[in-house]
């Protein structure tokens, strides 16, 4: 009869564990927003008034104001145009601001903004996206790297997490060194998400 007893917490152990590992799941997802990637203001509009996102029109409109500060704020800057395009697939434009000091230095385009739904703030949460040379969509903090730049999904509020401000133009040697936009990112932070196609 005792040699019964241990069998029965073997038994009840695992069950307790699977509970708490549930429970435990659970909260972190109940940490993730609702996130919609655009890849402009317009397709952001005519959602909202077609009533497919949460969000309303003046939402994104203030989103997009952000996203440009914050574009202008941490957008990955090169100093060579054609380092520029190679690391973003695609045009980039010299950095007024930067500009008149003798060298130029060179961004990517915004290829859009993550939206997400508001946190206990007036504002939704929002980061400007730039393409990689692999055609993917990425946050210039690299927390996020995206295969599209519409659609929505559950993310975390990290996703949303700002870049630190711009530092000094990457050089080729720069980028040799860390791999490029968006790989050395991609890989300390582990894998993309699929939006939209």
């Amino acid at each position: 009869m005792t040699a019964s007893r241990p069998l029965k917490r073997t038994r009840i152990m695992p069950a307790i564990l699977l509970g708490a590992t549930a429970f435990a799941l659970a909260g972190c997802k109940d940490d993730a927003v609702e996130a919609n990637a655009f890849p402009d203001k317009a397709s952001c509009e005519a959602a909202a008034n077609a009533g497919t996102v949460a969000f309303t029109v003046q939402d994104c409109d203030a989103a997009y104001q952000d996203a440009l500060v914050e574009y202008e704020r941490s957008a990955p800057r090169y100093d060579d145009q054609a380092l520029c395009e190679e690391q973003h697939g695609g045009a980039c434009v010299v950095d007024e601001r930067a500009a008149g000091g003798g060298g130029s230095i060179f961004m990517p385009l915004m290829a859009g903004y993550l939206m997400g739904s508001m946190l206990g703030g007036n504002r939704a949460m929002t980061q400007p996206l730039y393409r990689d040379a692999g055609g993917k969509f990425a946050t210039a903090g690299g927390g996020t790297v995206l295969n599209g730049n519409r659609g929505s999904a559950r993310m975390q509020p990290s996703s949303f997490r700002a870049a630190p401000a711009a530092a000094a133009p990457m050089s080729r040697a720069t980028v040799s060194k860390t791999g490029g936009f968006g790989s050395s990112r991609t890989s300390s932070f582990g894998s993309s998400r699929s939006f939209g196609g």
